[in-house]
């Protein structure tokens, strides 16, 4: 059935999830979490963290991944709100929908979308009142040839890898790493705002965000996970990236990583920099982004589990050789300093007349 870390990703992704409702995922990523070893808690904002056992040395790193995916919540009988970025076009008449009331699913079909106000408007969902939430009908997971297919990928792909990380955490104690996985990422990175209010993570700390992204022009599906180099809003920590460029040149050649700089949207790295942390990302690769397939249809999202399994891999070498990968910037540094030794006594001694 795949690597460890696919097999964490099916157990969330058929959860269903929407921003403000990502309560079954919570559920299952904390039971996958204590089963490994790990400590877990719930914070202020419902968020969960989890952290490894016993006493930990060197630099700390977190990862943060987000819970949810866009999704509508249920504003009264027959009427919705999208929750998360979809464009109208792929909200057509005749969409299959599924609600939840009391955790129980209910099938229901779109009957129209009015972009200003974001409403949907839907028939069936017997039962379903306000405040309930539905997600598209869409296959929960598939492994195919190597291609992990699901309806929500962004982001519980990023939280499987975190998990799986956190599980090689928990049995080894030279890995000084924790994980924060988030709510309502989607509708305004609200989880990761309220965590950074309220100090969950110290500002010592460094910060990777682990995002499914959407696959862009130079970027290959399969190809490896990405260092991300920013987002759409901004580029990231140049330290903290350090730590993911000296990983992979421990990883042999038969498992690539990617390097990039992502613009298909934003991710949660840009507000843990905007508030003074030092944090960078990995990325997985995405097609489908948000659903949204071939022919303006509603589609399953889609990664190469062999990218799911060298991220874990990266993740790990970050944290175990983390005081090496943070002294990088200081072996760059020393090696340029070497050309103005050896080529800056001739510039001195050729300086024109000006």
């Amino acid at each position: 059935m795949g690597p460890p870390v696919v097999r964490i990703l099916e157990r969330i992704a058929r959860r269903p999830t929407a921003p403000l409702h990502e309560h079954a995922v919570i559920a299952e990523a904390a039971r996958i979490a204590r089963d490994a070893g790990a400590r877990v808690r719930g914070d202020t904002y419902g968020n969960l963290v989890i952290r490894s056992p016993g006493a930990r040395r060197g630099p700390a790193i977190w990862l943060v991944a987000h819970m949810d995916h866009p999704g509508l919540e249920v504003l009264r009988e027959g009427e919705a709100r999208l929750m998360g970025g979809v464009r109208p076009e792929f909200l057509r008449k005749g969409t299959k929908l599924r609600l939840y009331h009391d955790g129980e699913p209910a099938p229901a079909r779109l009957t129209g979308f009015t972009k200003s106000t974001r409403k949907i408007r839907f028939d069936g969902g017997l039962r379903c009142r306000r405040g309930d939430f539905g997600v598209w009908e869409l296959e929960d997971f598939r492994l195919s040839g190597g291609t992990v297919h699901a309806r929500q990928l962004d982001d519980l792909a990023g939280s499987a890898v975190s998990l799986a990380a956190m599980a090689r955490a928990a049995r080894s104690t030279a890995l000084n790493l924790s994980a924060l996985l988030t709510r309502a990422e989607e509708i305004g990175f609200v989880g990761t705002l309220g965590a950074i209010a309220s100090g969950v993570i110290p500002k010592n700390a460094w910060v990777i965000n682990v995002e499914a992204s959407k696959a862009l022009p130079g970027v290959e599906i399969g190809g490896g996970p990405i260092i991300r180099v920013g987002d759409r809003q901004r580029t990231f920590d140049a330290g903290a990236e350090d730590l993911l460029l000296a990983a992979r040149d421990r990883l042999p050649k038969s498992r690539p990583v990617q390097r990039a700089l992502m613009t298909g949207g934003t991710c949660e790295a840009t507000a843990w920099g905007l508030h003074g942390y030092r944090a960078t990302g990995v990325a997985i690769p995405l097609g489908n982004y948000h659903n949204m397939g071939p022919g303006n249809r509603l589609s399953a999202e889609f990664v190469a589990a062999k990218d799911l399994a060298t991220a874990v891999d990266l993740i790990e070498l970050a944290a175990r050789h983390a005081s090496a990968g943070l002294a990088r910037g200081a072996r760059v540094r020393a090696r340029l300093g070497r050309y103005l030794r050896r080529y800056g006594p001739r510039l001195t001694a050729s300086r024109p007349r000006v």
